[in-house]
C-alpha cells in the first residue's frame, strides 16, 4: 500500500500535469471534445485536466503531440512557458530592418515559386535570425519550411514550420502562424500522418470562420487540404462538404486570368493599407505574374478529381465520372502531364466499374502516355496498375502480369509506400481470384512491408 507522501506526491503531479495541460489547450483555442477524439473521451480528458487522474505515458505522448509541446513540459513545465510564444529577432523599430535582407528574402520567395529550391536554400544560407527583424525571421522559417517541403524533405519541413508558426504566435499575428500552420499540415500529410494534418487544417479554418483572414487563396487551399485530411481519415461526408466549399470559392472568384489578377492586386491593396508591405508585396508580385495562375487552376482540376474520389466511394458513380471529366479538360489545357495522368487513371478505373471496357483502356493508355512524357514514376506506375486491372478483366492474364511487374518495379524505387501498398493489395486480390495463392501471398507481403516503411517515415 503506497505511503500518505507518495499519495500526496502523484496527486501533486497530476494536478500540475492537468493544469499544463487545461492552459495549453485554451492558448491554442481547442475544445476538450477536439483534444480528446479519437482516443479519449470528454469526460477523460476533463478528469485529466481537473488532476483527479494521472494519465499514462502514452495518452500524454498522445496529447502533448496533439497540443505541439513537449512531454517533459507537460509532467514538468510551467504552463506560461510554453502557451507563450516568444518571437525570435529584434524589433524593426529598433533600428529599422535590413534592407539588403528584405531584398534577399524576396528573391528567395520568387526562388520558391519556380521551384528552383537548392538557389533559394542558398540565398537564405547566411542569414541568422538572431540579427534580424522578427518579421524577417517569420519569413526566413516559412522559406525554409517551403523549400524542405518541395524537395520531399517533410520531416525539416515540420521543424521549420513549427518554428515559423511559434514565431507568429509570438509576434501575437494570426495571419503568419495561421499560414504557416497550413502548409505544416501538408508537411505531416505528406508523412502520412493524417491525424495531425487535419488538426492544423482546422486551426487554420477557425482563423477564417472568425474572419481572422480574409484571404480568399488560402481558403481555398485550407478547404481543399481539410477535404484530403477528411478523406484519408474515412470521413466521406466531410471531405465533400469542404471539397464544394473550395469549388464555391472559386467560383466567388472567377476563374479567368484577369479576375485572378484583380484578386491578387485587391488583397495586396488590403495588406499594405494595414501595414503587411512584405504580404502586400507578395500579393502584387502574384498580380504582375500571371503564368503563376496555373496553379490555382491545377488545383481547381485536382478538386474536381478528389471530389471525384469521394464520390466514387460513396458509389455515386454518374456524379463521380462528370467530376473526372472536368478535372480532366482543365489539366489537358494546362498541359500538366502529371496531373492529368493521375486524372485520366483514376476515370479508367471508374469505367472498369462500370463495364465500359473499351474506355476504361482508352483512357488508361492516354494516362500512361501523360506520365512518360512528365516523365514521373508514381504515375506511371499507376496508369499501369489501371491497364493490368483491365486485361485481368478480360482474362488476358500473360499481359495483365506483365503490366504489373512494371507498375509494382516503378513503385518499388520511388518512395511512394502507400501508393505501393495499394497496388500490391491489388494484385494479391486479383491473383487469389485465379487461384494462385502462393503469388497472392508474397504480394500481400511486399505491401505489408511499404505499410511498415510508410509508417517508419512518419515515425521519423
Amino acid at each position: 500500500m503506497p505511503s500518505l507522501e507518495t499519495a500526496n506526491v502523484g496527486k501533486a503531479v497530476a494536478a500540475r500535469v492537468g493544469t499544463n495541460i487545461r492552459e495549453v489547450r485554451t492558448k491554442l483555442g481547442m475544445t476538450q471534445a477536439q483534444l480528446a477524439a479519437p482516443e479519449f473521451s470528454i469526460s477523460y480528458i476533463s478528469a485529466i485536466e481537473r488532476g483527479k487522474i494521472r494519465p499514462s505515458l502514452k495518452a500524454l505522448s498522445i496529447l502533448a503531440r496533439r497540443l505541439d509541446v513537449p512531454l517533459t513540459f507537460l509532467l514538468e513545465g510551467s504552463p506560461s512557458g510554453a502557451a507563450e510564444a516568444r518571437a525570435v529577432g529584434y524589433s524593426p523599430a529598433d533600428s529599422g530592418p535590413d534592407q539588403k535582407i528584405d531584398v534577399e528574402l524576396l528573391q528567395a520567395s520568387v526562388l520558391v515559386q519556380q521551384k528552383q529550391y537548392k538557389e533559394a536554400s542558398q540565398l537564405l544560407d547566411p542569414i541568422q535570425p538572431e540579427r534580424i527583424t522578427t518579421d524577417q525571421v517569420y519569413r526566413l522559417y516559412y522559406l525554409r519550411g517551403e523549400i524542405h517541403y518541395g524537395e520531399g524533405d517533410y520531416q525539416e519541413a515540420v521543424v521549420d514550420l513549427r518554428s515559423a508558426v511559434s514565431q507568429g504566435e509570438g509576434m501575437n499575428d494570426t495571419e503568419y502562424s495561421e499560414r504557416a500552420r497550413n502548409l505544416l499540415g501538408k508537411a505531416y500529410y505528406a508523412l502520412y500522418n493524417y491525424t495531425l494534418s487535419l488538426e492544423n487544417h482546422l486551426r487554420c479554418n477557425i482563423a477564417i470562420e472568425n474572419n481572422q483572414i480574409n484571404d480568399p487563396f488560402f481558403s481555398l487551399e485550407v478547404f481543399s487540404n481539410l477535404a484530403s485530411d477528411y478523406f484519408k481519415l474515412g470521413y466521406t461526408d466531410d471531405a465533400i462538404k469542404f471539397y464544394h466549399r473550395a469549388l464555391e470559392t472559386l467560383d466567388a472568384m472567377g476563374r479567368d486570368t484577369k479576375s485572378f489578377a484583380l484578386k491578387y492586386m485587391e488583397i495586396s491593396q488590403h495588406y499594405k493599407t494595414v501595414g503587411k508591405l512584405s504580404m502586400a508585396k507578395d500579393y502584387a508580385m502574384r498580380s504582375l505574374a500571371v503564368y503563376n495562375m496555373r496553379e490555382e487552376q491545377r488545383l481547381v482540376g485536382m478538386t474536381h478529381q478528389r471530389l471525384g474520389k469521394t464520390l466514387e466511394k460513396m458509389n455515386d458513380l454518374d456524379a463521380a465520372e462528370q467530376e473526372y471529366l472536368k478535372a480532366i479538360a482543365i489539366e489537358r489545357e494546362l498541359s500538366d502531364e502529371s496531373s492529368a495522368s493521375a486524372c485520366l487513371t483514376s476515370l479508367a478505373e471508374l469505367l472498369l466499374k462500370r463495364e465500359r471496357i473499351a474506355e476504361a483502356e482508352q483512357n488508361a493508355q492516354d494516362a500512361l502516355t501523360f506520365a512518360r512524357s512528365g516523365n514521373d514514376a508514381q504515375s506511371q506506375g499507376q496508369a499501369l496498375i489501371a491497364l493490368a486491372q483491365i486485361r485481368h478483366k478480360t482474362g488476358d492474364f500473360v499481359a495483365a502480369d506483365q503490366f504489373f511487374a512494371q507498375a509494382l518495379e516503378m513503385l518499388d524505387t520511388s518512395n511512394a509506400h502507400e501508393i505501393a501498398a495499394n497496388a500490391y493489395f491489388r494484385y494479391a486480390n486479383l491473383l487469389e481470384e485465379r487461384g494462385d495463392v502462393q503469388r497472392s501471398l508474397s504480394a500481400i507481403k511486399r505491401a505489408y512491408e511499404h505499410q511498415r516503411q510508410g509508417k517508419r517515415v512518419d515515425i521519423e
